[in-house]
């Protein structure tokens, strides 16, 4: 079947519009780059999906710096390659195949990194990050088609069966039938659309 690529004037659109609902979750995250918290926006024209995942890289990848040992190579490739080859969501009949997929790490090396590292953590675990390299962010963008999406409003997610490190992905959605936002976490993996 064959999903015509919408414009990018009308992808553009669709993503700056589903950030019309980040206030009601930016209360709740203070942070912009915080440790185990990640933002999934969706933008949805008919049977298309298409997403933005934006992620502290030390969620899915376990470190925020250039890879530096074979280890972290593999890391970085196992994520790329999950990443083209699995959704990050799907309906609850699992109707939604990958058309496209890309993945952005944005590597932020500095030698004066002295700003703050209190990452909103209250848990206690050892992590691979190094002070001296800054923060890196993961950039996954997908493009879903989803038959019969109109009548599919439920929605769960694989990113943090995946992704042991996301303590909190906050999901927001814009499209035809309107907008909305939800938080979930490990123990609440789907959501609804509000339609």
């Amino acid at each position: 079947m064959f999903y015509p690529r919408a414009s990018a004037r009308s992808t553009t659109l669709l993503l700056s519009l589903s950030l019309a609902v980040w206030p009601v979750l930016a209360s709740d995250n203070p942070g912009a780059h915080q440790h185990g918290h990640a933002d999934l926006q969706m933008a949805i024209d008919n049977e298309r999906v298409d997403l933005l995942l934006l992620s502290p890289a030390y969620n899915l990848i376990g470190f925020e710096h250039k890879p530096r040992t074979d280890e972290q190579r593999q890391r970085l490739n196992d994520t790329e390659q999950w990443a083209s080859g699995t959704a990050m969501i799907n309906t609850m009949a699992g109707n939604c195949t990958l058309v496209s997929s890309a993945m952005h790490v944005g590597w932020n090396e500095t030698k004066d990194d002295d700003h703050k590292h209190d990452h909103g953590h209250s848990h206690n675990h050892s992590h691979d990050h190094d002070h001296n390299s800054g923060h890196a962010d993961i950039e996954i963008t997908q493009t879903l088609a989803c038959p019969n999406l109109s009548a599919s409003t439920q929605f769960e997610t694989g990113l943090m069966a995946r992704f042991p490190e996301l303590e909190n992905l906050n999901v927001q959605w814009v499209g035809p039938q309107g907008q909305g936002a939800t938080r979930l976490s490990p123990g609440n993996i789907q959501f609804r659309l509000n339609r």
